[in-house]
């Protein structure tokens, strides 16, 4: 069970007691991750560039009272990282010893921030690093792609930003977002282990007594954006040692209920297996007929009020590919009752299993927060009321009309 209490300053602590464990993990996040560009704070509207919010959680670990306080935390035989995701940005470590002494070393760095134009130009450097690294992915400049695609009004790209966006991001802009996301109304602390909760609650009160915020509450600018898509068709040019091909799908869910869109989330992934798996009809006829030799990558994600679910393959025949997937999302009729149980079954064996890893629980939970705005965990009791009749229901309103093809070819 996870016990949530907010402090007077807004900020969420969830706690998750096992007292059979020996390591404790924290997870600190952020509600501003990649998409968050568009925003009113001080009644002022502003329209960033892609990568700040990546640049920012770097400055974060590196520019506070601690120093880097990532390697303090090492240096205390803790595992820690952070990271920065479409919708939120995440500072962590598990420990074995020493939680409280980790908690305050994390909340009084990413809340003592120092910001510093040489500082920021020094840290551009290894961000500009991880750029050129990506890039020399395809599907990276896949994904970028098909965003253009899809999208006429939301203009993201990815989360770490171009190169050029990275050498235009000034200390302003840093501070800015800092000021206006990083508030404790704006975050949650989720700690999970071996630990005395009210001692742990008490102790974050104490730290955060002496700190300072503006309490100015920052508003996500709704962008309107239409169902259609940009560009039905694409290609880009990148070594791949087989054409690639993405059919991607742009599904309005705006008046899907936080309950609904996890459950469309299970329901999905019965769908792709049922659908497009390698015991589909699907695939073997698409292998039988030489289009594919190797699986249907199925997968989705959520850009606001939108799914985009994708369905992709190594493939000379581009054409008969996507005609194939077109065909089999806008007739569903075939669903297969004995596989859904199947997929059930082993979800639930699944949530029984993961009692072993306390980040297995725990990690589910964040993102039930993040992406479905749900503050829920997961109980196996949820999986059994799942049921076929639904499945089929939730599945067959999905509006595939809107559609994407992008291809990576080589160059000639």
């Amino acid at each position: 069970m996870i016990d949530e209490v907010v402090l007077d300053n807004g900020l969420t602590i969830y706690t998750y007691v096992d007292k059979r464990r020996h390591t404790n993990t924290v997870q600190f996040v952020t509600r501003y991750g990649g998409l968050y560009k568009d925003f009113k704070y001080n009644n002022i509207d502003y329209h960033m560039q892609d990568g700040i919010a990546h640049i920012l959680e770097h400055y974060i670990v590196e520019e506070n009272e601690h120093g880097n306080f990532l390697e303090k935390l090492g240096e205390m035989q803790m595992n820690t990282n952070a990271s920065t995701h479409k919708l939120m940005t995440n500072f962590y470590f598990t420990c074995v010893e020493r939680l409280e002494e980790g908690l305050e070393i994390l909340i009084k760095g990413i809340n003592n921030v120092t910001f510093d134009k040489d500082r920021l130009e020094h840290l551009k450097n290894p961000i500009y690093q991880e750029i050129r690294g990506r890039s020399d992915n395809k599907f990276y400049h896949l994904d970028i792609e098909e965003e253009n695609n899809l999208f006429h009004n939301y203009k993201f790209r990815s989360i770490g930003g171009t190169l050029e966006e990275v050498r235009k991001t000034t200390v302003e802009d840093l501070e800015l977002c800092y000021k206006a996301f990083y508030q404790p109304s704006n975050q949650f602390i989720v700690i999970s282990g071996n630990f005395d909760k009210d001692k742990i609650i008490n102790i974050i009160k104490d730290i955060y007594k002496d700190l300072e915020f503006d309490n100015k509450k920052v508003e996500i600018i709704k962008i309107k954006e239409n169902k259609s898509v940009v560009k039905k068709e694409s290609t880009i040019y990148y070594p791949t040692p087989k054409d690639f091909v993405d059919v991607c799908y742009k599904i309005d869910v705006s008046n899907y209920t936080p309950e609904e869109r996890l459950k469309l989330d299970f329901y999905l992934h019965c769908f792709y297996k049922d659908f497009f798996g390698v015991t589909s009809k699907l695939y073997k006829k698409m292998v039988d007929e030489g289009i594919i030799t190797n699986g249907i990558g199925c997968g989705d994600k959520k850009t606001n009020d939108y799914l985009v679910i994708s369905f992709g393959s190594y493939t000379d025949k581009a054409k008969e590919f996507s005609k194939y997937i077109d065909l089999e999302v806008n007739n569903l009729k075939e669903f297969d009752e004995d596989l859904f149980n199947l997929t059930k079954k082993n979800s639930i064996i699944s949530f029984i299993l993961r009692d072993d890893n306390v980040l297995s629980v725990v990690l589910p939970f964040v993102d039930n927060i993040i992406e479905f705005d749900y503050p829920y965990i997961d109980k196996i009791e949820d999986i059994k009321k799942l049921n076929y009749k639904e499945y089929i229901e939730y599945i067959s309103k999905l509006d595939f009309s809107n559609k994407t093809i992008t291809t990576i070819k080589n160059k000639d």
